[in-house]
């Protein structure tokens, strides 16, 4: 395989592997805040507090991937 299409495709992985953690902590922080609303019978509380935590938690992974692929560059 060239290096031009090896690079590429460490991209693409790259880029995918973001999607999928950015989404995976958001959906599982969400599903944690709903059913702890349900267990507690807070209403949106637990879910508005579990999905900004899915947030920063999707854009930490974000940073670590960027900074391990960074750091494969040098």
């Amino acid at each position: 395989m060239k290096e031009e299409t090896r690079n590429y495709v460490k991209l693409l992985a790259m880029a995918s592997t973001m999607g999928i953690s950015m989404v995976l902590a958001l959906v599982i922080a969400i599903v944690i805040g709903y059913y702890l609303d349900k267990w507690f019978q807070t209403s949106p509380v637990f879910f508005l507090i579990f999905m900004v935590l899915g947030i920063v938690a999707g854009f930490r992974n974000i940073y670590v991937i960027m900074k391990r692929t960074e750091k494969d560059i040098k």
